[in-house]
């Protein structure tokens, strides 16, 4: 098919306007042009080249990796497979075997084809929601209900029924603005707002955003680790890291057109708070001129960036979405100060516990590692005494020496890594000596990470706590603790990313230059193995003892995602391991393990966590405005008189006291369990 014909094609589906789409705006129906370039043409070249020769998997783009490629732009763009249909999916198809060349020749006619008709479904479906909302009589009185959960394998076939389906979702998103204290006027007004700007927002994206979505969509065949910012994000990149994450301390990104906070950065005015935690959602914002609440459902990421962030000292309230809470459970609002996130407060911090067991008296050191960092201007400045995890924890358990302690926790919860050097010299402080952890890069050749200083700081009993979002250099700390037999691991199974990236500023690696930049590349290249030659790709560290947990390991976690590496083991190194330790902590996981039945604080935390578990598994919600809210009161009545009769047992006032009761509960376990380790190695001794 020549060109020509192609644009007159191509022109004929867009005159071809349904009357649906008489309910948009002039500005909502012009679609910005995309045109090709020698610029971003030589941009998915040198990508391509780069992952090639960079990436770990060292994945050839061939026909092999072509349909992948596609099939994983198809579903950036639409992921929950309700704009294109299967006939779509046909079309695309002649591209099955040529995206590879497209990406490698850098032709992008291929990326904007599909995108100008991803584009137009856009305006039809969503046009189509319009419609609903302006002309239908909204009365929640139906039978029908609506499945949230798009994880299906198809696109639709028959329009009809993908139609039936946009129109259960305009009547649940409608029902669940009115369900959270809106009226219906108002909750039409603000999901039509919602509704359009995404059209907006779509026709709005030029070659660059595009030329983003795909390179992502291809990098993102590699690993999910790998990715592509073009030189507007990479331009916010670097603000944000000059701003020393001023604003709320939290890591965004965007899952299901809803802003999704990804982890709390240490320090930050949210962690200061407590309240907001990872997986939480964020679906509005105060305008604080006229104290109303700004939707942000459908807003593109950057955006949402720029209104959370702010001149320090302000205040910023947003609205939130818990992500342990009921799908219909009414938003709470959550004001923070913005502020920057100091050294200081992302440091290492420590406390003594004491427990009475047995007519005895224990203390018991707790060293916190939020992440492993290091003031690196000061140690470019040439500066003897510089703030690192490893130093300040030197200095902690120090501390906790000179005042006397039994054993010593160091807890690693939440801690999602930070700097490599960081992980060894902290393993370095509680082993004599030997290798702590493997690294193999794109050639297979393996380097090995030997503990960089030569004896230990602490040599008693050693407990360390981690959990689903401890990752990568925690994981190396958690892994090697474990493999010397030097302390027992207790908690939940770690998130599993167990691979290394690296940071390509494209401009340097191109022999043409541009005025706008090419952006930054982000590639896997290489993967961290534990003395012992396991991977902790993907299975992470698997806990001596295992603690309940309200994180859940089918949502979070490497092995959630797609397209990651895959675990597998080299060459064991020769490290010290004591067997007798092997065997103390297998009696003391049989230990656990029955005591466990009958230990009501854990019992009532697991009754919890399953009611929870089975509640976010329910999908299918009413579109019966009085069956949806009789359900949700129903459930939120059940799980605080559940909360507050287990807690009246144990003695706790009222249910208010539910969070610090977990964390009680948690936290006792593993004190308990130090105490078993000590009395274990009392009873060996002696």
């Amino acid at each position: 098919m020549n060109k020509s014909y192609k644009s007159v094609l191509l022109i004929a589906i867009l005159l071809a306007v349904t009357p649906i789409q008489s309910q948009l705006t002039e500005d909502e129906n012009i679609p910005a042009i995309l045109a090709e370039n020698p610029v971003d043409s030589h941009l998915l070249k040198l990508v391509a080249a780069l992952s090639e020769q960079a990436h770990f998997s060292r994945k050839k783009i061939t026909n092999e990796l072509s349909p992948f490629i596609l099939i994983n732009f198809l579903e950036k763009l639409d992921p929950v497979k309700m704009y294109f249909t299967r006939s779509d999916i046909r079309y695309f198809q002649r591209y099955r075997f040529k995206i590879d060349d497209a990406l490698k020749q850098g032709n992008l006619e291929p990326i904007y084809d599909i995108f100008r008709i991803y584009r137009l479904r856009v305006q039809q479906r969503l046009g189509f929601c319009v419609n609903l909302l302006l002309t239908q009589d909204h009365n929640f009185e139906s039978d029908g209900s609506y499945d949230f959960n798009r994880q299906v394998k198809n696109w639709f076939d028959d329009i009809e029924e993908l139609e039936n389906l946009w129109q259960k979702k305009t009547h649940n998103d409608l029902l669940t603005l009115i369900l959270a204290g809106q009226s219906k006027e108002i909750a039409i007004e603000v999901l039509e707002k919602r509704y359009r700007r995404f059209i907006r927002k779509v026709n709005l994206f030029d070659e660059e955003d595009v030329i983003s979505i795909f390179l992502n969509a291809f990098v993102h065949t590699l690993d999910p680790h790998s990715n592509y910012l073009n030189p507007t994000q990479s331009e916010e990149y670097e603000i944000q890291m000059s701003l020393s994450y001023q604003g709320i301390g939290a890591r965004l990104n965007l899952a299901d057109e809803q802003v999704q906070v990804v982890n709390i950065i240490p320090g930050g005015p949210a962690a200061r708070d407590g309240r907001l935690k990872p997986m939480d959602k964020i679906i509005g914002i105060m305008d604080e001129k006229n104290k109303t609440i700004t939707d942000l459902i459908g807003w593109d990421l950057d955006e949402v960036v720029k209104l959370i962030r702010g001149p320090k000292g302000t205040r910023v309230t947003l609205q939130i979405v818990p992500s342990d809470s009921n799908p219909d459970e009414t938003p709470y609002l959550l004001t923070l100060q913005r502020d920057e996130v100091a050294l200081e407060e992302q440091a290492a911090s420590s406390l003594i516990e004491t427990l009475e067991i047995r007519d005895k008296t224990y203390n018991i050191g707790v060293v916190t590692i939020p992440s492993f960092y290091q003031d690196y201007q000061a140690r470019s400045k040439g500066e003897a005494k510089y703030r690192s995890t490893s130093e300040d924890v030197k200095k902690l358990v120090h501390n906790l020496l000179e005042i006397g302690i039994d054993a010593l926790v160091i807890d690693l919860r939440g801690n999602s890594g930070g700097l490599l050097t960081e992980a060894t010299a902290l393993t370095g402080l509680f082993i004599d000596d030997g290798p702590v952890v493997q690294l193999k890069d794109t050639r297979n050749k393996i380097e090995i990470v030997e503990d960089p200083i030569s004896g230990s700081v602490y040599e008693g009993p050693l407990a360390v706590i981690v959990d689903r979002y401890s990752a990568s250099a925690s994981e190396i700390f958690a892994g090697a603790i474990q493999d010397y037999s030097r302390g027992i691991v207790v908690g939940q199974q770690t998130f599993g990313k167990g691979t290394v990236q690296n940071l390509y500023h494209l401009d340097r690696y191109s022999r043409f230059q541009s005025k706008k930049g090419f952006g930054q590349l982000t590639l896997t290249i290489g993967k961290f193995y534990r003395v012992s030659g396991q991977g902790t790709q993907n299975k992470g560290v698997i806990p001596d003892i295992r603690l309940p947990s309200f994180i859940d390991e089918e949502v979070v976690g490497e092995d959630t995602k797609k397209n990651t590496l895959p675990w597998d083991q080299i060459m064991s190194l020769e490290y010290d391991s004591d067997l007798s330790f092997h065997q103390s902590i297998e009696k003391l996981k049989k230990n656990f393990a029955e005591k466990s039945k009958e230990n009501l604080p854990l019992l009532f935390l697991q009754e919890d966590i399953d009611q929870i578990t089975e509640q976010n598994k329910q999908t299918k919600l009413s579109l019966n405005y009085e069956k949806r809210k009789i359900k949700r009161d129903q459930f939120k009545k059940v799980t605080q008189d559940r909360r507050t009769k287990r807690l009246e047992e144990l003695g706790y006032s009222n249910e208010n006291n539910f969070n610090d009761f977990a964390s009680k509960t948690l936290l006792n376990e593993v004190l308990n369990t130090v105490v078993n380790l000590i009395e274990s190695k009392e009873i060996e001794s002696g």
